[in-house]
């Protein structure tokens, strides 16, 4: 540790070869390369997915994403949800998807946690409304 910070204080002693420090400098370059290399490669193509704007919207995708991750009594209250044209009352949905009032509250509040639905109060119940970027994605 004394002889690096020697090194980084005075420099490189006089009768060092000149090929150490230049092999040196080369190695780090490379290895700065090599990283900048495979961050292009990996992290380009999903930036290009994420930005497109064409007539595949990424917003299906997503939504395709999260439809695969929802648990069985989610996909019945998106499916009752996105029956009705994307906005329905929760106690019918607790109707109509078969759950208990309790169940039907974990789910709803579940799926506003991660920003699925919209909740808004109506009268005794909720106004659940799917999200404008996964009802259009679900409904394409």
């Amino acid at each position: 540790m004394q002889e690096f910070l020697q090194i980084l204080a005075q420099g490189f002693p006089a009768g060092l070869p000149l090929v150490i420090p230049l092999s040196t400098l080369l190695f780090l370059f490379t290895v700065l390369a090599s990283m900048v290399g495979v961050i292009y490669f990996l992290v380009l193509p999903e930036m290009k997915g994420y930005y497109s704007t064409g007539a595949d919207p990424a917003g299906r995708d997503a939504s395709a994403i999260v439809m695969r991750t929802l648990k069985p009594d989610e996909r019945k209250v998106v499916g009752v949800i996105k029956v009705h044209g994307g906005s329905y009352v929760q106690k019918f949905i607790t109707r109509e998807a078969g759950l208990s009032r309790l169940k039907t509250h974990r789910v709803v509040a579940a799926l506003a946690e991660r920003g699925i639905v919209h909740v808004e109060r109506r009268g005794n119940s909720n106004e659940v409304t799917l999200a404008k970027w996964f009802l259009e994605g679900i409904e394409e």
